[in-house]
């Protein structure tokens, strides 16, 4: 009881903007999912490294952008960026379905970068303002989290079904869908959570690149910015390369059938177990055990937890370089799982801890240009590494050299690696560093 009336505490526009996202993680993530298996293998209008160059801007894009956007809907509104969002993430899903020309699916995925770039700020900043430190707002982003998670889960799932029943491009036909009935939720039921006061106080842009440059003059962090997009360069080949892998390399027959000796899902499911599923299993382990990896090493030095993550994440790749098999790819994806649910949340922790007190929110919000550092370069340089060993190996008649494109994979977690070691000893300090140790 006591529960129920917390959560009745928090306002409608709150759960009404985790609904949005919810069901903008799921088109999003039963599209990116797809998105390769489409363009290189069902249509064939693009070769891996192209593909690679194609989905690293996209990508890149999708995570620089809210630094602009979330200022813009501070100082406008969330209700009319939310509406702009949703109507962009439309157009952009409806023009993917309705085109195989390249060039307008390049069109199409713009669109659908500057809609996304909207929607993570306006979310978060939705939650932040309907919700009281300290008392609500943890249980608010809580919720959030779950919705994310839920979106990651479920939207291959939802893809799957889609596309083994129908035409693939229904799979964007219903993204569209979903956005679009966002975007009559953000016209009618969701309720501007922010005063026309509080607008007009809202950051300019020139006020928004004149902190930019404030705190990109900050040496330790833009050097942990650049170390650690290694590591999201990793996180990128999880849902931009491996499920076009898996569906090249992987036969997932005999796994789906095992899994029917358990629990019969091909009976009212159909061919269920395809490549975008296999690899949500990375999304379903971290919505069970976050939690419980977290609570492990709650008492590691962040950078500690850094350095073990990022190196349990690198070491997985090594299990599908050995083979391609289910059981070897499935191992691998959990144990990358293992090292992302140590590493990643301790990531924003450290860029909160290093920022001056006052500044602690504007520092974890360029944050996210790691991300964007790690989506550029992993993309064309993915490609790059997939194209000569696996697709041109293949085509000339030779054996894949799987050990080799993972072996590359490796060298952007190496890469991160090898940084927070000589972070840990040259930008925390010697005696920093030994206290941490």
């Amino acid at each position: 009881m006591k529960k129920t009336a917390f959560l009745r505490q928090m306002p409608g526009t709150m759960y009404s903007a985790c609904v949005m996202e919810l069901f903008e993680r799921l088109a999003y993530y039963g599209f990116v999912t797809v998105l390769s298996i489409y363009l290189v293998e069902h249509l064939g209008i693009v070769r891996a490294d192209v593909y690679g160059l194609t989905y690293g801007i996209f990508s890149a894009v999708l995570y620089f952008l809210p630094v602009i956007a979330g200022a813009l809907a501070d100082r406008y509104g969330y209700k009319p960026a939310l509406a702009i969002a949703f109507c962009t993430l439309t157009g952009g899903y409806s023009l993917l379905a309705s085109t195989t020309s390249f060039p307008l699916i390049c069109v199409a995925l713009g669109f659908i970068a500057c809609g996304g770039s909207i929607i993570k700020p306006t979310i978060a900043g939705t939650v932040t303002h309907t919700t009281e430190e300290g008392s609500t707002r943890p249980v608010g982003f809580g919720i959030y989290y779950m919705t994310v998670n839920i979106g990651g889960l479920f939207g291959p799932v939802i893809a799957a079904q889609v596309r083994t029943r129908t035409e693939f491009q229904y799979v964007f036909w219903v993204s569209a869908a979903a956005c679009a009935l966002m975007f009559i939720q953000a016209l009618v039921a969701f309720r501007e959570p922010i005063s026309q006061k509080d607008r007009n106080s809202g950051k300019s842009l020139g006020a928004v690149f004149a902190e930019m440059a404030i705190v990109l003059s900050n040496w330790r962090f833009v050097a942990l910015l650049v170390i650690f997009s290694g590591f999201w360069g990793m996180i990128n080949v999880i849902y931009g390369f491996l499920p076009l892998f898996v569906s090249e390399f992987t036969d997932l027959t005999h796994t789906a059938a095992l899994i029917d000796r358990v629990i019969p899902v091909s009976t009212w499911a159909g061919d269920w177990l395809q490549p975008e599923v296999f690899i949500s299993l990375d999304a379903l382990l971290i919505v069970l055990f976050q939690t419980t990896i977290s609570y492990l090493t709650r008492r590691w030095p962040t950078i500690r937890a850094l350095l073990v993550g990022c190196t349990i994440a690198m070491a997985s790749w090594i299990l599908p370089a050995i083979s391609p098999i289910a059981l070897f790819v499935g191992l691998g994806i959990t144990v990358w799982s293992i090292g992302e649910m140590t590493c990643s949340a301790r990531f924003f922790e450290y860029c909160g801890t290093i920022a001056p007190k006052d500044k602690v929110a504007v520092y974890l919000g360029y944050s996210f240009l790691s991300l964007f550092l790690g989506n550029l370069y992993s993309g064309p340089w993915v490609g790059w590494l997939y194209e000569n060993f696996l697709s041109t190996p293949i085509r000339a008649g030779n054996e894949p050299q799987t050990h080799l494109f993972f072996g590359g994979v490796m060298l952007m977690g190496l890469f991160t690696v090898v940084g927070l070691i000589l972070y840990k000893r040259f930008a925390i300090g010697q005696e920093a560093g030994q206290a941490e140790a």
